[in-house]
């Protein structure tokens, strides 16, 4: 039977109501969950208990689902709440106008923020306005809130608004969103379109490429800042200062050899293969800690330091830049790496450190590339 392109339509806005009435009744019995504390009773997240309960509920429809629970709970969020619930609008839309009043509400008074909250749910719930749309409509709110306020307050309230957020994009990509007020902002700028990001000459691929700096604009900024990240992780003399401010790396480990075997899993939950646990290695501190068999820590080895700044001032009179063919990035902005590397049995002597930019020092461990040292003269075997 012939089915016309209108019927097609109809049919999926029904499903799309439908859907949208069923979260709601979850995010209503999430809300009942989260009042009586279930989730707490057994040690678990509210989105990690919905998503045991409800296996067909993805990570993050589990955490828009918080997002509203949380909302509802507040003056300015209960209409926003009840939309979800009636099934008046997405958990996603829902969930999207919370988070942006999360971050407006310490900077308005109950009224206005009564008033920001009726705007955004309003849009939220109309179906003429898209979901990028929406978007535009809670940003222009953050706007709106900056330009109404005396200069002086302005400032204090974007401070109170900068933010930096994190989403997963799949194939091992992350994305990440700075908020930042104007003077951080320039600050920035200045990594972002100073020197660091500017085009190099890769003087070894005059073959290939007349020598052009091939990266894309946006790759050389990303390089430029990782460089300042890593220039300020691991600079000699200036460890973290606990524990809880270090990228703790777990590995599994040849009990023999201590040589890394497999992939790594940060505490962010990140895993790693061999080589980028190897490069973090060269760049930070290393804590063996040997586990049980049921992953229990047993016993504390020694954290060792890897350069001390004694050796990376002796690495910057010797190599005074970036030891790599072509590059001159100063030693400043370099990390000192061991050409046996650390996890393979390699020590911490000049003789055996080399400097190497971020860039290329990622690209030496992702070739597993060697080098040699005559004296003051480094060689790598590209």
């Amino acid at each position: 039977m012939a089915v016309f392109e209108s019927e097609l339509v109809a049919g999926l806005e029904a499903a799309g109501r439908v859907r949208n009435q069923v979260i709601g009744q979850v995010v209503a019995l999430a809300r009942e969950c989260w009042e009586r504390g279930l989730h707490n009773q057994v040690g678990m997240s509210l989105p990690t208990w919905l998503r045991v309960r409800c296996q067909w509920l993805s990570k993050q429809e589990a955490c828009h689902i918080l997002d509203v629970v949380r909302a509802g709970e507040c003056d300015w969020g209960a209409a926003l709440a009840l939309a979800v619930v009636q099934g008046r609008t997405g958990v996603d839309r829902g969930a999207l106008v919370a988070r942006t009043m999360r971050r407006l509400v310490p900077c308005l008074t109950p009224e206005q923020a009564q008033d920001y909250a009726g705007i955004a749910t309003d849009a939220a719930i109309d179906p003429q306005i898209s979901d990028a749309d929406l978007q535009v409509v809670c940003k222009k709110l953050l706007i709106d809130l900056l330009d109404e306020k005396p200069r002086e307050e302005t400032k204090d309230t974007a401070q109170a608004l900068r933010t930096v957020s994190r989403r997963a994009l799949g194939r091992g990509m992350t994305r990440f969103t700075v908020d930042a007020p104007e003077v951080e902002a320039a600050l920035i700028d200045g990594v972002l379109n100073g020197p660091l990001a500017a085009p190099v000459p890769d003087k070894t691929a005059l073959d290939e490429g007349g020598g052009l700096d091939l990266r894309s604009p946006g790759q050389r900024k990303f390089d430029a800042l990782l460089m300042v990240l890593n220039r300020g992780m691991s600079n000699p003399g200036a460890p973290p200062s606990s524990g809880r401010a270090s990228v703790m790396v777990t590995v599994t480990a040849d009990p023999d050899t201590g040589k890394p075997a497999g992939a790594a899993l940060s505490n962010t939950g990140a895993v790693l293969d061999a080589a980028q646990a190897g490069r973090l290695a060269c760049i930070g501190d290393l804590t063996p800690i040997v586990l049980g068999e049921h992953g229990e820590p047993l016993s504390l080895g020694r954290t060792v330091r890897l350069a001390t700044p004694g050796q990376f001032k002796a690495l910057m009179v010797r190599d005074r830049h970036c030891t790599y063919p072509g590059c001159d990035v100063p030693g400043t902005w370099c990390d000192a790496h061991h050409i046996i590397w650390w996890c393979r049995g390699g020590g911490t002597d000049i003789a055996f450190l080399v400097l190497l930019c971020p860039r290329h020092h990622t690209l030496v461990h992702d070739k597993d590339l060697i080098a040699t040292v005559a004296g003051s003269i480094v060689t790598w075997h590209v």
